[in-house]
């Protein structure tokens, strides 16, 4: 009988569990029985709700220094903070632990393979463990990596060394979903390019009114953005932007959809500026992201820090006008003035200037509407993903085995 066990570490929901679920629907036709294993609440209702087959949700108890942040995150963040800095020191510890315990999982569940989903690198430290332990027991491991990795903490080097290498050693194929990412891995992490398999994020193809003319209140020009709201990814630079064209344009709008650290500045400034009218925090979204996306005119993606967002290939899926910030694999799937506008992070001026640009010409935003929803079609569509991601694992376990 031939097991998957698919793993991960998450406290938030985004595109890490969106890209498990779609790696694990790719790949469901190959295995008598799915096993996903995470801490307690890492796989959120609508996780399962997608997958396209019954799969075994397994909780799994261990201990790093986010699930400790995770614990105490009903705390004020200064005193969390004070408490979680000297478990830096106690990672090589946790590490160590966690390969223990997930040894004695796998030696239960008895899995044929074993695929360990991280965040970024090396984020989920529980992620790493995993790959680790599946290594000991000589199981085909696969690690996959939808963010963009940090450099190594000068104060840990050789530990963080060791561990990289470790990981690189062990695993049978790193599934990254940017040549940015994969990039960034080698020169910051010492991943050996050949490890790497790029698959991109997929969506599922949805009626699009590219051509049409939106259903907002006619007269008003709306901004959108869909994105977890937090300050890396640059949603303050957005209001910002949008606070200095709102003088110059009183028909233009701002609808912001989902929720995050930023949220309560969102609300903040919007009160202090008298904006209520002109900008609407919808919170955590639930509802149908397709028709919210045909009531914008421009999509704006403000990140600082990104991998492969899901979010930008759905704005591209809808035919929107996008502006988007040049980092992480955005270039890989906008190019400047084809499929978009690509700006530098964090600077406000150059955003609105951007946007200012597409709301003067209404043609420019639907040729780039359709190159967009063209991108889309060729590279970005769910059955392309899914072709890619059983070829990679496939190919790899063969090897590996």
């Amino acid at each position: 009988m031939s097991r998957l066990l698919v793993f991960t570490e998450n406290y938030a929901r985004g595109g890490g569990n969106r890209y498990l679920i779609d790696l694990v629907n790719s790949i469901e036709g190959g295995y008598d029985e799915i096993i996903i294993a995470s801490n307690r609440g890492g796989i959120f209702p609508e996780d399962v709700q997608r997958l396209q087959k019954p799969v075994t949700l397994w909780p799994v108890s261990f201990i790093t220094r986010a699930s400790t942040g995770n614990f105490l995150r009903f705390i004020p963040s200064a005193a969390r903070r004070i408490i979680l800095s000297p478990l830096i020191l106690l990672e090589p510890l946790f590490f160590l632990g966690n390969i223990i315990v997930f040894v004695f999982l796998l030696q239960r569940v008895k899995p044929s393979c074993v695929v360990s989903c991280n965040g970024g690198y090396p984020a989920a430290q529980a992620s790493l463990a995993m790959v680790v332990a599946a290594r000991i027991l000589r199981l085909p491991v696969a690690l996959s990596i939808v963010s963009m990795p940090g450099p190594r903490r000068w104060f840990l080097q050789p530990y963080e060394k060791f561990v990289d290498k470790l990981v690189w050693q062990s695993v049978a194929v790193v599934i990254v979903n940017a040549k940015a990412i994969a990039s960034a891995l080698h020169e910051l992490r010492g991943m050996p390019l050949a490890r790497a398999e790029v698959v991109y994020n997929g969506l599922e193809d949805r009626p699009t009114k590219v051509i049409a003319s939106k259903t907002h209140d006619e007269g008003c020009l709306v901004i959108g953005c869909i994105a977890r709201m937090d300050a890396a990814k640059g949603c303050l630079f957005l209001f910002e932007a949008f606070a200095c064209l709102a003088r110059k344009h009183p028909e233009l709008r701002l609808v912001l959809a989902g929720q995050g650290d930023a949220s309560g500045e969102l609300f903040r400034r919007t009160q202090v500026l008298g904006l209520q009218d002109r900008v609407q925090l919808l919170g955590h979204y639930t509802g149908d992201v397709c028709v919210l996306l045909d009531t914008f005119d421009i999509y704006v993606f403000p990140s600082l820090w990104e991998g492969f967002p899901y979010s930008l290939v759905e704005s591209m899926r809808a035919g929107c006008a996008i502006v988007a910030t040049s980092v992480g694999g955005i270039p890989e799937a906008i190019t400047d003035g084809i499929e978009g506008v690509l700006i530098s992070p964090g600077v406000t001026a150059e955003m609105a200037a951007a946007i200012e640009r597409l709301l003067a010409e209404p043609e420019m935003r639907l040729t780039l509407g359709r190159n967009a929803r063209l991108r889309y079609e060729r590279e970005l569509a769910l059955d392309k993903m899914h072709v890619r991601m059983r070829e990679a694992l496939a190919n790899s376990f063969r090897e590996k085995g």
